[in-house]
């Protein structure tokens, strides 16, 4: 079977977010530079294939290889290795804070998945995966980038906060309340009413968004993943303060 390689990799990419004016792409090589909601990435595409004798035929991996142009990383600059799946349309992105710490270490690092989590991913959910050895990962349909992007400091929270601040498209701390958009959790009685049994269920943050957009966000139609996360961890940190 023949995979796409570099330049098709990122044009496949780019078809996918072509709709979405928070991203700016500033190359279209591979790597790629790109930036969303003010925030900067490099992002390297590779194809994810079965891993070979002797691992299970439910292993797959992603090769990161040496590359000159990833000794040009920036500071501020978040590294993503986003593996492709042509065959369910997705992508695997690993802990960006250990694919930095590995670049150019060998010609190649091997990154593992499954491919059974990789065949369970369905359009509007994005997956968590952790390996024998630590390593986690995120699953998420090419159709569902930008979510994923809006939501990478809480797929990773171990991202430094720098990294992933990201400039706000509408007033958190408003003095006028804006249609289709909670700027604070208790001055809703529904939605605070979740989110305390979330809470009370150990459920995590990430549940806690998701469960919140599936419920009201049809309601509350201009908040974006990133806009319930913040307002969720601003609730959360009130809580714990009382």
């Amino acid at each position: 079977m023949a995979f796409p390689k570099g330049k098709e990799l990122v044009n496949i990419f780019l078809d996918g977010i072509h709709d979405y004016p928070e991203f700016q792409v500033q190359s279209n090589s591979n790597p790629l530079r790109l930036s969303f909601n003010g925030q900067s990435f490099m992002v390297f595409f590779k194809c994810i294939s079965y891993a070979g004798n002797p691992y299970p035929k439910n292993t797959t991996r992603a090769q990161l290889p040496f590359r000159e142009e990833f000794n040009t990383l920036n500071k501020d600059e978040l590294f993503l290795f986003l593996g492709y799946d042509t065959e369910n349309d997705l992508y695997v992105c690993w802990d960006p804070t250990k694919t930095r710490a590995r670049l150019n270490q060998k010609s190649y690092v091997s990154f593992f998945c499954r491919k059974s989590l990789q065949d369970s991913v369905v359009e509007g959910e994005i997956k968590n995966g952790r390996l024998t050895n630590g390593d986690e990962y995120v699953l998420f349909k090419r159709s569902d980038t930008s979510s994923f992007f809006e939501m990478i400091g809480l797929h990773f929270p171990n991202i430094k906060k720098s990294e992933t601040e990201v400039i706000e498209t509408l007033p958190i701390n408003a003095t006028e309340p804006v249609e289709g958009f909670l700027d604070d959790i208790s001055s809703d009685s529904g939605v605070q009413l979740l989110v305390d049994q979330l809470i009370s269920q150990n459920r995590s943050k990430l549940d806690i968004v998701s469960e919140c957009m599936n419920s009201y966000g049809s309601y509350f139609y201009r908040m974006r993943f990133i806009d319930w996360a913040r307002v969720i961890d601003r609730y959360i940190n009130y809580l714990a303060k009382k």
